[in-house]
């Protein structure tokens, strides 16, 4: 169901609730996109280490230091 909510909230239409987003996927019933979303029972943790990994791979890797810095507050 993750990726078809994903797909809903990203996707086409201007209501991003569980009921519209349900009706314009074909074939998922309002009941099972609601209760995947409204249970929120599922392991994080496998997510959070992809997510780190990739984060990681775009940044340079575990030795690299990230600086984020806001030119309009710089004295230079």
């Amino acid at each position: 169901m993750c990726p078809l909510y994903v797909a809903g909230l990203i996707g086409l239409g201007d209501r991003k609730s569980v009921q519209p987003m349900a009706a314009r996927a074909e074939g998922i019933p309002y009941d099972r996109l609601h209760h995947f979303i409204a249970a929120g029972i599922w392991d994080e943790a496998p997510l959070q280490r992809a997510l780190l990994g990739e984060a990681d791979r775009l940044v340079g890797g575990m030795d690299t230091i990230l600086v984020v810095d806001d030119p309009s507050t710089s004295s230079g």
